[in-house]
Parts: C-alpha cells; structure tokens; sequence
C-alpha cells in the first residue's frame, strides 16, 4: 500500500498542480477574451475575399448555414462552393440560395473525385490552385457551421498585420436533442475551445479561418496539401515554420449543429485525434498525458478512495485530492463559459443546458476523451463521411473504399 499511496501522491500532486496552472491559463484567456470584446470595429478597407466553403451532403441546419453565409456584413466578398460531383445534395440547395441573394458573387466548383488525398482537401486543392488576381484574402468555413453577421469582417481585419499568418476561429457544438452522447461530444470539443486564445496553444480549425493570398502563395499552398488528408492542422505546421503568428479571433467562434449517437460520437472523437496523431505527434501525446491525468484525479481518486476505505486504508488522501481537483475544475470551467458566451450567438437556454452536463458531469467527459485518445493510438485506417481513407504518413494517403453513389458518379463521367 505504501508504494501505491507514494505513486498516488505524486500523481496527484502533478494532477493539483496542472489544474491551478490551467485556471490561471483559463483568467489570462479571460483577459484577452475581454480585450477582444471591448475593441470597437473601426472601419477599415475590405480587401476582397474569397469564401471558400466544402461541401459533402446537406448537413445539420444547412439552410441556416447557407443563410449566414450569404448575409455576411462584408462589403466585398465572393462565396466559392466546392462539391465533389454536381449530383450531391447540396449542390441544388446552393443553386437555390444564389438565386435567392444574386447580388453575393458565387459559383460552385465541380472537384471530382479525391484519389490520394482526403476529399475535403481535394475539394480545396482545386478550388484553390487558380485564385484570381483581385483576390486579396482567402477565407475558409465548414459547411456545418454557422458563423455571425460580422464573422468575415472581423476574421478579415485581423490578417492585415505583416506578423499574422493566419487567423482562426473555433466552433461550439449545440446539441439538436438533450441525449447523454450528444453532450459529450459537445462538452470534450468545448474544452478545447477554451483553451484558444494566446499564441501558445492555437491551433488553426478548418471551419473558420483566412488568411492573406500572398501568405497563402508563399508557404506553397495549395500544393503543401498534397497527398493529406487533413488541412488545417498542415496550415498551422506550415504558418509556425515561417515565424508567423497563428492568431486566434474569439468573435469566429461559430455555433455548429450535432446530433450522435454513441457510435458515431467515439467514431469522430477517434477520428480527431488520430489526425492530431498524423499531423502533429507532440500535440497527441501531450493529450494522452492530459487525459490520462485527469482519469487519475477523477477515475483513480474515487476508486482508491472506496478501495481504502473497505480495507482500512488512507482513504481520505484520495478523497481529498480528488474533490479539490473537481472543485478546481470546476470552478475553471465555469470562468471558461462565462468568458466565451459573449462570442455565441445561441439561446440562452441550450447555452445552459449544454454547460450545466459539462460541469457536473466532467468525470464522465473525461473517461470518454482518455477513450478517443487510447483508440487514435493505432491503426492507419478511418473513415470520414463514409469514405474508408489508410493514411500511411502525413503526405500519403489511400482511398481503400467509397460508397457506391460516388463510384457511380466516377463511371458516369467517364
């Protein structure tokens, strides 16, 4: 018992520690978030942009996606829709709102089917590889997201200091039903939101970010992409590389609809880190870590506690240190919501019940995020929207499988 008491109180004491440097982290955040807040939106010259926005299926509130993008308070912007085959779903949708806004430029481009890479990044591969001269700014969001009126103006502004590379939003999931697999999903993806905001741990999200053509030309995008099948996270690489700065916008943090089951949500949370796994190894391990300790303090103080407590054991260290790392956490996360609700445009109510599980219920979070982490580990195979990718390396990636409807569309064009 010594030794399991000895190794417990070192764990612990590492645990206690990580969670009072993460709350001091949690009020630095705090105080750039309220920077960001009280900066007043001066006029400023709109450089023109080019929305780029992938498209696969019509996705959760896709009509009010599609609405806020065509409403952006931007007064020189254009919307490039990619799908992959004029046969997707979304791209009669698309049709619909370009003729319900004409006065927003928009086009729709046909990318074909991926062969060695992911699709999404395909889609922006060709989209991409012909800018036009005119352009100034390339901004980017995810079909499944829906961003404020002045989500593009204020992403836009932030790229025209020469030390930025790139400026990235995030996303808040909101659960379309109150079921237990939904708000995981939502609780484990709103933590890392907020841990968004000084230089240190940002890290560019695919759904919402922009960044100047020229920044964009000279790291070598899009041929950088090349064989990948993630985007953002290569963008993140290639930004840090070249002593640029990955600036984070707390007003780009968009609402984004989900709806899973148990299945699908352990499916995309593996799916998550085993590309942080691919892309960026350091990043994952120091999840693993992460997870791992809080399961400690969580998992490990409670079991250890019952443990001693049936054999006359110290039960109350154990019991100690794990409720003042709840307490802790707790209190942390709490100043986390209150300093990102500013920034969602979401209703109150969804807002509370969405950050009431993830409060009381962070045991349980955290048990399904050590999960996702454990389940990255191996493996080379993943699947993403129904398309079965082996990713070998970073820069090779095979398609081993797609459903049947694509392989059609493949036979039809030729």
């Amino acid at each position: 018992m010594d030794g399991l008491l000895i190794a417990y109180c070192s764990l612990a004491s590492i645990g206690l520690l990580v969670c009072l440097l993460t709350l001091i982290q949690t009020w630095e955040h705090r105080r750039y978030h309220s920077k960001r807040l009280a900066a007043t939106d001066e006029p400023f010259a709109h450089p023109p942009v080019m929305l780029f926005v992938p498209c696969k299926g019509v996705d959760l509130d896709f009509e009010n996606n599609l609405q806020s993008l065509f409403t952006q308070e931007y007064a020189n912007y254009q919307l490039c829709f990619i799908a992959e085959s004029i046969h997707d779903p979304a791209v009669a949708v698309i049709e619909r709102f370009q003729k319900q806004f004409p006065a927003v430029p928009c086009r729709i481009e046909i990318a074909g089917l991926a062969n060695d890479c992911g699709q999404k990044v395909h889609n922006l591969i060709v989209a991409t590889t012909n800018i036009p001269d005119n352009i100034q700014v390339l901004a980017f969001a995810d079909s499944d997201a829906c961003p404020g009126p002045l989500w593009l103006a204020r992403m836009v502004r932030r790229t025209t200091n020469s030390r930025t590379g790139v400026v990235t939003g995030y996303r808040w999931f909101v659960p379309v039903r109150p079921t237990w697999s939904n708000h995981i999903v939502a609780a484990m993806n709103n933590q890392l939101a907020g841990n968004l905001g000084l230089r240190l741990f940002n890290l560019v999200w695919g759904g919402s970010w922009a960044m100047r053509k020229e920044v964009f030309e000279r790291l070598n995008f899009p041929h950088a992409w090349q064989g990948c099948l993630n985007d953002d996270l290569l963008v993140t690489q290639a930004v840090r590389k070249a002593g640029l700065k990955v600036v984070y916008e707390p007003h780009c943090l968009v609402a984004s609809s989900v709806d899973f089951g148990f299945p699908a949500m352990l499916e995309f949370a593996r799916r998550q880190y085993f590309q942080v796994r691919i892309y960026t190894p350091r990043w994952w391990w120091l999840g693993l870590a992460a997870a791992g300790l809080v399961n400690v303090m969580y998992l490990g103080s409670a079991i250890l506690a019952v443990a001693w407590a049936i054999t006359g054991g110290p039960f109350l260290v154990p019991l100690v240190c794990g409720a003042i790392y709840y307490a802790c956490s707790t209190v942390r996360t709490a100043l986390r919501q209150r300093t990102m609700r500013p920034f969602l445009q979401i209703a109150p109510a969804t807002f509370r019940e969405v950050t009431r599980f993830e409060r009381f219920a962070a045991p349980l979070t955290a048990l399904f995020q050590l999960v996702a982490v454990v389940s990255s580990a191996g493996g080379r195979r993943i699947v993403w929207r129904g398309i079965r990718y082996y990713v070998a390396g970073p820069h090779e990636t095979r398609i081993e499988f797609r459903p049947e409807q694509q392989i059609n569309d493949r036979a039809n064009a030729a």
